[in-house]
This record gives C-alpha cells, structure tokens and sequence, in this order.
C-alpha cells in the first residue's frame, strides 16, 4: 500500500512545473516556429491560388466564353420576356440555352459558399 505522504508529496510535484533558465528562451524559439510554419502555409496557399486562377484564366481565353455568355443573355432575356407574357410563372427555365454543366456548376459552386461560409463560422467561435 502507498504512503499518503508520498502520494501527495508525489502529485505536487507533478503539479509544480520546475523553472529552468532558458524558459523564456523556448518559448520565443517554439513561437517563431509555429509563425515561420503559419507563414509558410500562407505562402503555399497564396501559391495554390495563384495556380488554380492561371489555369482557371487560361481555361476561360481558351474557350469561347464571352460569344456563350453574350448568347446566352439574348436568349435569356427574350425567353424572360416572352415567358413573363405568356405564362407569368417559371416557365422559361427550360427554354434557356443552359448545359447540364452550367447548372452542377453553379450547384458546387453553392456548395462550396456554404462550407466556407461554415468553416469561418466556426473558426470564429
């Protein structure tokens, strides 16, 4: 059987953390670590954005974007006009010249808004 003397002896001086001289010093060298690791993680972020918009600006120069979106407009406002007079309702929907590609775009695209938006939420908290 354990001493209760030595029990508790034991447990203050687990409780107890010894100083020790060059204290201060870890603790500067530990956070200048963990600053330069933020840093460098900023930086490959920053670099990943930076990529993922080149390819995103050259996938746009490549395809014929601005003819499809200056179709699309036209289209799209005279199905909205004669929707609007024919129907009154959301008929015109299915008119518009959109892809099955346009749409699941812009649905990832919600989805994605939504978890950052989530995701600073909860960082903030």
């Amino acid at each position: 059987m354990a001493e209760p003397e030595f029990e508790n002896r034991l447990s203050r001086l687990f409780a107890e953390t010894p100083a020790f001289a060059d204290a201060d010093r870890f603790a500067r060298r530990v956070e200048t670590r963990l600053d330069r690791t933020w840093a460098l993680r900023r930086a490959l972020i920053g670099i990943a954005g930076l990529g993922g918009g080149l390819v995103a600006a050259g996938q746009m120069l490549g395809a014929p974007l601005i003819d499809r979106v200056t179709g699309f407009s036209e289209a799209s406002l005279t199905n909205v006009s004669r929707g609007a007079r024919a129907l009154g309702g959301l008929r015109f929907v299915a008119d518009l010249p959109v892809g099955a590609e346009v749409m699941w775009t812009a649905a990832g695209l919600a989805v994605l808004a939504v978890v950052l938006v989530a995701a600073r939420a909860i960082e903030e908290v």
